[in-house]
């Protein structure tokens, strides 16, 4: 019985048995490597014609392709912003910041669209009003930010919830339906109209901030200010606010418990600047270790306003910055004490002198001055 291997047959791939002058494998390798050539060069000859003849369709097939991945790049890059890239660096493109000064629309009656269409020419970008307060003309906001032409997004609009227990309260400026509410109204019922009204009012989609008031330092209960928060921290939610705050609070423990037991942090906290609460000296360190906005009325009307109004060393000193008495006061609360002053200048010098000192050149203190006005002020 003869057996066969690939190691002993003549010519074999191995390579077994063959001598220096046996051709026999090369001259195969060669025909197989033909055979090979000649059966590509088929399959060009008979591809190109089905090319040919469907190219327009592979032109269609490669132009849907390019559609939808432009679309794909072009959506991924304008999709809606969610609440997490809310609180991101992106924020500030869309958003105005909380300004350092802020023109406060109270008081201002039948004039107050005007004003604040003036405030916001001069530089002004923060704007404070109230819905259902009854010194505030809201409305007036609304029509002022729109007859000064600069974008929406580029103002910040903070306005108040004044609940009916609270001193100042006033439905003058409702104009929505549900309006005048109803005397036997919730708390959370309250806020739902109070928003629903000052939306309409400012005319606008979304609010910057809205601060639960309080009428000087009397506290409406916490299980009240609580209720109104709770409903309150659900428009955040939805992105119809972006930051909430709280008036008249002089009490450290009253704002520990609020800021402890809150979702959504009080951002801003809007005091007097009067000698009968200390200044909040004691408080400040507070506020900013809770990350606050200490926004400060009553600068001039109130016991600062009336020491420095004519005062010798004040003059003196604002003189030499080449202001008011009254302006180096708002530049003192700006720099001096990083407390951010609520203006409500009813001229347009007024108002361009208040943004070139506080904002466009700033005065520059130095330690002297500094403690000449705390004296004055005490």
């Amino acid at each position: 019985m003869t057996s066969f291997s690939l190691r002993s047959r003549p010519g074999g791939l191995s390579g077994g048995n063959r001598g220096p002058n046996d051709n026999s494998s090369k001259t195969h390798l060669e025909n197989i490597s033909d055979l090979r050539e000649v059966k590509h060069n088929k399959q060009k000859r008979n591809i190109a014609p089905l090319i040919l003849k469907n190219r327009p369709r592979i032109l269609v097939i490669c132009f849907s392709s390019c559609v939808v991945l432009f679309f794909f790049f072009f959506l991924s890059h304008n999709l809606p912003v969610t609440n997490d890239e809310a609180d991101s660096d992106s924020e500030d493109k869309k958003f105005a910041p909380m300004g350092t000064i802020v023109y406060g629309a109270k008081s201002k009656g039948d004039d107050t669209d005007k004003l604040v269409a003036q405030a916001i020419t001069a530089g002004f970008r923060h704007i404070a009003t109230g819905g259902f307060h009854f010194e505030y003309n809201e409305p007036g906001v609304g029509i002022g930010w729109k007859e000064s032409g600069v974008p929406r997004n580029e103002l910040y609009l903070q306005t108040l919830f004044v609940s009916k227990s609270v001193n100042n309260y006033g439905v003058q400026n409702c104009k929505v339906e549900g309006c005048p509410p109803s005397p036997d109204l919730s708390i959370e019922d309250q806020v739902h109209l109070s928003i629903k009204s000052s939306l309409h009012n400012l005319q606008t989609t979304y609010i910057d901030s809205v601060l639960v008031h309080n009428f000087r330092a009397k506290l409406q209960t916490y299980e009240d200010t609580m209720a109104a928060w709770r409903v309150l921290e659900s428009y955040v939610d939805r992105g119809i606010i972006r930051h909430l705050g709280i008036v008249s609070v002089h009490d450290r423990d009253y704002l520990i418990k609020l800021h402890n037991e809150t979702r959504v942090k009080p951002s801003i906290i809007q005091n007097r600047f009067h000698s009968n609460r200390g200044y909040d000296v004691e408080l400040r360190p507070l506020f900013k270790e809770m990350g606050m906005s200490n926004q400060l009325f009553w600068i001039l009307t109130g016991s600062a306003g009336g020491k420095v109004r004519n005062n010798n060393v004040i003059t003196e000193i604002a003189q030499r910055q080449g202001v008011s008495n009254q302006i180096l006061l708002y530049s003192f609360i700006l720099v001096c004490l990083g407390g951010t002053p609520l203006i409500g200048s009813k001229t347009l010098l007024h108002m361009e002198e208040d943004v070139t000192a506080l904002l466009r050149k700033p005065l520059i203190w130095n330690d002297e001055d500094f403690t000449a006005v705390a004296n004055v002020i005490n």
